[in-house]
């Protein structure tokens, strides 16, 4: 992987929860024909994780940046939460059931809140317009601070190593 809060949630689901993960699977494009032609194909969109805890089955996509760019104020909300539903696009469902034969699948979506002014509700009517669409929201703060603090010295891939250097030094999540 080469996203860093990814790295956080792959670890967050493995560690927290006991969930077997896969890990950025492509969609590839369909092919169709055009005048004789087959016209398409090649790489398409990519699921974030989809994963497991032996019972049920959990599609978890993620985006989240310490500085996202925000648009106007006025369409701010509008468009997070149209991202984030275009994540679960029905073509990544398709794939996901043709694949592993899992149609009842829940949805997670984790978000920065650095979308949001600490000042306003914002947030709280994002995470409330996702759960009416299927989708549980989850603050990427939630994931950070569960793996920091449960970290331990035995994981020897990188990501694991900064959180636990960070911990083992004494920085502190404030913003959490």
């Amino acid at each position: 992987m080469i996203n860093p809060a990814e790295d956080i949630v792959n670890i967050w689901l493995q560690d927290k929860y006991n969930h077997f993960t896969m890990s950025n699977i492509v969609v590839h494009k369909k092919t169709r024909n055009i005048n004789g032609k087959k016209v398409g194909g090649g790489r398409g969109k990519e699921i974030d994780f989809l994963s497991t805890n032996g019972k049920e089955y959990f599609w978890v996509e993620v985006s989240v940046s310490p500085n996202p760019r925000l648009p106007r104020k006025d369409i701010r909300s509008q468009e997070a939460i149209n991202n984030a539903v275009g994540k679960f696009a029905d073509e990544k469902m398709d794939a996901i059931y043709e694949r592993f034969q899992v149609r009842n699948i829940k949805k997670w979506f984790v978000y920065s809140p650095k979308l949001f002014s600490r000042k306003s509700n914002e947030e709280a009517l994002y995470c409330a317009a996702l759960r009416e669409k299927g989708i549980k929201p989850i603050s990427f703060a939630l994931f950070l601070k569960e793996t920091h603090d449960g970290i331990n010295h035995m994981g020897y891939d990188v990501p694991r190593q900064y959180l636990f250097l960070s911990k083992k030094f004494g920085y502190i999540l404030k913003s959490i």
